[in-house]
């Protein structure tokens, strides 16, 4: 399921396109001043048009900060702890094993043009801070990519409270910070989950034509604005949370954190499984290293789950 668009979750996020008319041609026997004059006023017309398009494009894609907000909070050195030492036994008994909680399974790509930054396979993130199923995606994939390395930073931030799945407890990429030997992480935010002056949620930050390129290619509709969007080095993208973000709604991030580490619990099943078949993406991006994680008895459940060969 995806997400889009600046005012409404589940709005069309897909940018306005539009071209002013062409005038018809002059009836015979018009007279030059005529023909002048009808030139003039089709001109005219088409200036207008193109005014009001582009205020239009401006007031949808406009970057902005929101006034008087202040920046989320910072996520505790405690709950970034917790997110990266998640048992290796927790992530083997669970495996992509949910019986409450149905996965949605990304998608294993393959014969694609590796995606890499910085000498080393890249990890794309595109979401919204006020999007529900972003909130959700957030969760198993930080756990997965701290199994590859550490992220010092997240700040904490809420899905949007008028959704069905309103106020869910997650972290924005925004700021955040991230070290790994293995992967490089890009996590896009494109909208905040605040609202600006004028009533919509502020624009944060602006894809690049690659990334644009990317999510056009694998996104779940083909459109630029999709969200949530995870590509894992062109071998695997999902383009939804993987599961529904109805588990964590009513949650608070101290009960979230608590459940990973108890594999009896619906919540604490449904992340470490959905960050176990993400992390079987991560491994046939390094070529299975490091070994400890990629060899794993969770993550090759996940494989097969999949159809991982």
């Amino acid at each position: 399921m995806t997400d889009a668009g600046p005012t409404d979750p589940d709005a069309d996020n897909a940018e306005p396109d539009g071209r002013p008319g062409t005038p018809d041609a002059a009836p015979p026997g018009d007279s030059p001043a005529v023909d002048r004059t009808a030139r003039f006023a089709w001109g005219a017309v088409a200036v207008i048009l193109i005014g009001v398009i582009a205020l239009v494009v401006y007031g949808l894609t406009r970057t902005s900060t929101p006034q008087g907000v202040a920046l989320p909070p910072t996520t505790s050195s405690g709950v970034l702890s917790a997110l990266s030492t998640v048992p290796a036994s927790a992530f083997d008994t669970i495996g992509v094993s949910a019986p409450t909680t149905p996965l949605a399974a990304p998608t294993v790509l393959a014969g694609q043009p590796p995606l890499t930054s910085n000498g080393k396979p890249e990890v794309l993130f595109v979401g919204a801070e006020f999007c529900p199923f972003c909130a959700s995606e957030r969760w198993p994939l930080v756990v997965a990519l701290s199994r590859f390395g550490k992220f010092t930073t997240l700040h904490n931030v809420q899905s949007a409270p008028l959704s069905v799945f309103a106020e869910i407890q997650s972290f924005t990429f925004t700021d955040s910070a991230y070290t790994s030997r293995y992967v490089t992480f890009t996590g896009v935010e494109l909208y905040s989950d605040a609202v600006d002056a004028d009533g919509v949620f502020a624009r944060i930050a602006t894809l690049t034509p690659a990334q644009s390129a990317l999510v056009t290619r694998y996104g779940a509709t083909g459109e630029t604005g999709a969200y949530p969007f995870v590509d894992i080095g062109n071998h695997m993208v999902a383009t939804t949370s993987g599961f529904s973000p109805a588990i964590l709604v009513g949650q608070s991030q101290t009960a979230i954190v608590g459940a990973l580490t108890q594999s009896d619990q619906p919540t604490g099943r449904a992340v470490v499984a959905a960050a176990n078949e993400l992390t079987a993406g991560i491994c046939l991006a390094t070529g299975q290293q490091p070994g400890a994680v990629c060899a794993g008895k969770g993550v090759r459940a996940a494989d097969a789950a999949l159809g991982i060969g």
